[in-house]
């Protein structure tokens, strides 16, 4: 591949493409962003972003004096799904595989180069994704001030699963790596760093079999001491980073509280102080960084948010907010804070990019993430809640279809994959795409869902298919009973986690949907527990977690057995759409097969497809709108 190109373009929006009358084509919804993503150099020069290039997404620079971008990279084969400024002058990338459910760095590596193209280093060597030797990257922190290192943390894949390794120095420009936690106790599979400022580690926090531990030391030459160590599933505290007063540092904790907050450490007294910010709503957990200081938090309730401990960030926070209320509007910016760039998105829109000049407070569009979307045209998306049959309040969005009456439409429930994930507020392309085609969309984050407190997650314990099933089906008859939805005409979606809710629930409550659509879904849950070939088989978590949060298959093997929807096909009525990866190995293929084999069995009418190549989630366009067109036809075929 040609990974570093040499030609310039002028930064202009792309054109538009004309639709004839009716509803956007599939691709619409899911090309490839015009820009994805843009980040300042230190200096404020310069602006890099994620664009299409050669078909993929690739990073070019921006000089913002005379308004033209300069491609970067120019990778045909992969994209580049994450970068970040060094210095002024060198930039950090990683590339891997951009999709429709996560970014994948397997056969992707992490690279450095300077801002004109020069000083090329590979610093991780992925073996082109090959499973006996993928020998990755994950950055820890990076350095304040101009410096040329950063800290990552070694990672090795192979078929015993993620393998963390030595805590590392790195030259970027060298590729040299020096080790900066020698003598540090034993993590196990799972291990999280803070790193000072001055490159020094101070935390380590292990999840190793099923007990959780944090480790920490004042300064490079003292001893490692545990200062916590718990069972794995229980309440406790994660650390963040150092805090600004140079003393104590910040963690998420929950305290006695059902939401995770964040809270002070205080290295003098081995405890969880003072408490700097707490959501009524939902966990706290994610800083916002300014070169190497936390500066924020930010959380995700109806719609995401920033709430900053820095009082200039916070005032021009508050300013571009006033100027785009019915947004989320994100910041970043160079050194000097002179000049920030703003993403502002919502609901209806992919967002825009904006450049806003502090001392001035003039605020200038510099481009559209996805121009050929018209907000206009799009659909609304409102956070509602909803109780289920047991009184546990379950947050959900609800997205109606534009210029429709909003009553006694049909309703397409989407759930969400993990299911330890949440959906959120703002654009969603799926979501988009079906209220164009005349459905309004629920999506619930019915309990097990994260983020929205100790509670609320572990209230889906062992609950497959149990009560976590009950809450999708309550969000449907919520939307029935308010009018929005017409009970004949009801349909239940989803990919991973969401493949599963949707078997089941076809299973479970036959007469509640016309039909099911299955896009990479478990299907077997001992099979899930127990399969040797998937990316997880040999984790703790599999072993020590999952026997907790889903089921154990010896001791609930009952319950699994009955809450496994390859084992309930005569129990479906309505006809299914199944869509598998070739190449899945989150998800191994064999569940789909399995699934299909039964249906078959039972003569339940099934549409079935499958992608070679495609893992968890489908990433090549094509594919996309394969996959798409086909649900568009089922549902129309099915939601009469």
């Amino acid at each position: 591949m040609n990974l570093v190109a040499r030609f310039l373009f002028a930064f202009l929006p792309l054109a538009a493409p004309a639709f004839a009358a009716g509803p956007p084509p599939v691709e619409t919804f899911f090309r490839l962003p015009q820009y994805s993503a843009m980040q300042f150099s230190p200096d404020g020069k310069w602006i890099a972003a994620l664009a299409p290039v050669s078909g993929r997404q690739n990073l070019v620079i921006l000089d913002l004096a005379s308004k033209k971008a300069a491609p970067l990279t120019q990778i045909d084969t992969m994209d580049v799904v994450y970068f970040r400024w060094l210095t002024s002058d060198r930039l950090i990338l990683q590339t891997g595989s951009r999709g429709t459910r996560v970014d994948d760095v397997r056969g992707g590596d992490l690279w450095a180069v300077d801002r004109d193209g020069g000083n090329l280093r590979r610093l991780s060597d992925n073996n082109d994704g090959a499973m006996n030797a993928v020998h990755a990257l994950r950055i820890v922190q990076f350095l304040p001030g101009e410096s040329n290192e950063f800290i990552a943390q070694e990672i090795t894949l192979d078929h015993l699963g993620s393998q963390p390794g030595a805590l590392v120095r790195i030259d970027s420009r060298t590729g040299r790596r020096v080790s900066i936690a020698l003598g540090a106790p034993s993590g196990g599979q799972a291990e999280g760093w803070v790193v000072d400022e001055r490159g020094v580690a101070r935390f380590l926090a292990t999840q190793q079999k099923d007990r959780a531990r944090i480790y920490y030391r004042d300064g490079p030459d003292a001893p490692w001491t545990a200062v916590d160590e718990r069972p794995v599933l229980t309440k406790g505290w994660v650390p963040l980073a150092p805090a600004p007063d140079g003393k104590t540092f910040i963690v998420s904790a929950y305290g006695d509280g059902d939401k995770a907050a964040i809270m002070r450490w205080d290295p003098a007294t081995r405890k969880v102080a003072e408490v700097m910010a707490r959501h009524p709503q939902v966990d706290l957990g994610n800083l916002v960084w300014d070169y190497g200081r936390p500066v924020g938090v930010s959380f995700d309730a109806d719609r995401e948010g920033v709430a900053y401990f820095d009082e200039q960030l916070a005032r021009v926070q508050d300013m571009v907010d006033k100027a785009f209320p019915d947004a989320v509007n994100l910041l970043s910016w160079p050194r000097d804070r002179a000049k920030f760039i703003v993403l502002s998105f919502s609901d209806v829109s992919p967002g825009a990019f904006y450049l806003l000049d502090a001392k001035s407070r003039k605020i200038e569009w510099l481009a559209d993430r996805e121009p050929w979307i018209d907000p206009k045209t799009m659909s609304p998306m409102k956070a509602v809640r909803y109780q289920a049959r047991d009184g546990l309040e379950i947050p959900a969005f609800l997205t109606l279809p534009k210029g429709g009456s909003g009553k006694d439409l049909p309703l397409v429930m989407v759930v969400h994959g993990g299911p330890w994930a949440a959906d959120s507020w703002g654009f969603n392309p799926e979501v988009q795409f079906l209220a164009s085609r005349g459905y309004a969309v629920l999506q619930p984050n019915f309990r097990s869902s994260t983020g929205y407190g100790w509670k609320h997650f572990t209230a889906g314990f062992r609950q497959w298919g149990l009560a976590m099933e009950d809450d999708i089906e309550d969000g449907v008859r919520w939307a029935v009973k308010q009018g929005i939805a017409d009970p004949k005409r009801v349909a239940i979606y989803g990919a991973s986690y969401g493949g599963y809710a949707t078997m089941m629930g076809l299973a479970k409550t036959p007469e509640l949907y016309r039909c099911g659509i299955d896009y990479v879904g478990v299907t077997d849950i001992p099979f899930f527990l127990t399969v040797s070939w998937s990316d997880y088989a040999y984790s703790d978590s599999i072993q020590y977690a999952a026997p907790q949060m889903v089921g154990d298959v010896d001791k609930d093997a009952k319950q699994l057995h009955d809450t496994s929807p390859v084992n309930l096909a005569s129990r479906i009525k309505v006809p299914v759409l199944m869509a598998y990866g070739g190449a899945d190995r989150r998800v191994p293929l064999d569940h789909g097969t399995r699934m299909k084999a039964a249906l078959d069995r039972a003569g339940v009418r099934n549409e079935w497809m499958v992608m070679e190549g495609e893992g968890h989630g489908f990433r090549e366009l094509a594919n996309q709108k394969a996959f798409y067109g086909a649900m568009e036809k089922f549902l129309g075929d099915n939601m009469k």
